[in-house]
């Protein structure tokens, strides 16, 4: 009737039941185990599990190249203690399930944190059907809109909403989310709190952010040695590197050059990760943003050739953000010249309040504005932003790693007809098409 045969339909109609069960549920786990008919059954031998399908495996992780995509084969993940222990290939003519089996994404940069706006005003009016887009007067610290909503929000609302976040992420195939968490010490624990009480199979990778006197901000950067000498701002800095995986920063142009060396210095001796915004609205703050020797660079919408030169001697990852930047009209990044200088590109939704944490519509606008491969896009999507985040566990199906992976419906009215899977996937597919996570 739309493209399922019987099975698939029963199929969904049991996980469209299990999620309702699932969302009331404080300690539920993934979608149950069904036949071995759509893929996802017990299985007589020695493994937990057995996922049936058109595998999307491998990742190439050990190579260079953007352009090595995944290895697509039929066969069985059996999958034991939630780690893939075999990957069987079979002809394709034998299979019962023939859904394409593909790791979950890695979301490398979110701002989940103002979730509660998700329609805000995107800047003034400038005719009765247009207005002007405003970067600054959303999100720069400390008086953008984003930083005015978050300081009146109750940590109560801000871990429900985050929630509801991180459920929505779960939902869409999202594995790993790398969040740049405002608000120092608060922020980080309601956003710990938040994962746990969605209980979800997805793991967050935080980079917290301390807190400034307004005094600060107002100066311009000024006091910055009454920053370093002050005892609650070095206490929160350690507290942060304690209990998040690293610092994000907002910004070079946002803070004193001499407080940036000191928070990259005491991230550093800590092997924690610094992350950076960076030439997003222009390029003013990209030299000094690549000076801090970062981990992750976020935005660089605005590199010059220079710039992606020594992003690229340096190895550092940058996470693009491509519908935010249309959202707020600051510009598209030269992602063709950071995949050309041999740069590990990998993907993020940013705020929630601008666009959804979807990360099916990042890769259908990357492939449509730029023409990036469909295997360029595809490691983009998951194994660089692992690598970039330090989260070696998940990003591919291969043997060893977690089994952090979607079960997509080839039998779909979106996915019916296609005839290469990896485009399908790049191109096309969207959350509809999950029929369940593993």
């Amino acid at each position: 009737m739309s493209g399922f045969d019987d099975s698939d339909f029963v199929r969904l109609l049991e996980i469209i039941d299990q999620t309702e069960k699932e969302r009331q549920s404080e300690t539920a786990g993934n979608f149950p185990k069904s036949t071995s008919i759509d893929g996802y059954g017990d299985y007589s031998g020695n493994y937990d599990r057995v996922v049936s399908g058109l595998i999307f495996a491998g990742g190439n992780d050990d190579g260079d190249d953007i352009n090595d995509g995944p290895n697509l084969i039929y066969g069985n993940v059996y999958i034991e203690d939630g780690i893939i222990r075999e990957i069987e290939e079979r002809r394709g003519s034998s299979m019962k399930s023939l859904n394409w089996i593909v790791p979950r994404f890695v979301n490398a940069h979110t701002h989940i944190g103002d979730t509660l706006i998700k329609d805000p005003p995107l800047g003034p009016d400038v005719t009765p059907y247009a207005y002007k887009r405003d970067l600054d007067s959303l999100v720069r610290p400390p008086n953008g809109l984003k930083h005015q909503f978050l300081s009146a929000l109750t940590q109560e609302d801000a871990v429900s909403s985050m929630e509801s976040a991180i459920w929505d992420m779960y939902q869409s195939g999202i594995s790993v989310f790398a969040d740049f968490r405002e608000g120092g010490l608060n922020g980080v624990s309601a956003l710990i709190e938040a994962s746990k009480n969605a209980s979800r199979d997805i793991h967050p990778v935080i980079f917290g952010r301390p807190t400034f006197p307004q005094s600060y901000a107002e100066n311009g950067g000024s006091s910055s040695s009454d920053i370093l000498t002050s005892h609650s701002f070095l206490d929160e800095l350690r507290d942060l590197l304690e209990t998040s995986d690293g610092i994000g920063v907002s910004g070079a142009n946002d803070l004193d050059e001499y407080v940036l060396a000191k928070i990259a210095a005491k991230t550093q001796s800590k092997r924690r990760k610094l992350a950076i915004h960076a030439g997003e609205k222009d390029r003013s703050d990209i030299e000094s943003a690549l000076s801090l020797d970062p981990d992750l660079l976020i935005h660089m919408t605005h590199a010059e050739n220079e710039d992606i030169k020594t992003a690229a001697d340096n190895r550092i990852p940058i996470a693009v953000c491509v519908r935010s930047n249309l959202v707020t009209g600051v510009g598209l990044p030269p992602i063709l010249n950071m995949l050309e200088a041999g740069i590990p590109v990998c993907i993020g939704t940013d705020n929630v309040m601008l666009n959804s944490p979807d990360m099916f519509e990042e890769l259908h606008f990357l492939s449509k504005i730029y023409g990036i491969s469909d295997a360029a896009l595809f490691r983009m999507a998951n194994l660089n932003g692992a690598e970039a985040l330090g989260c070696r566990f998940t990003g591919s199906i291969e043997i060893g790693k977690k089994a952090d992976m979607m079960v997509l419906n080839a039998k779909s009215l979106n996915l019916k007809h296609v005839k290469n899977p990896l485009a399908g996937f790049v191109r096309r597919a969207g959350v509809s098409d999950i029929l369940g996570l593993v």
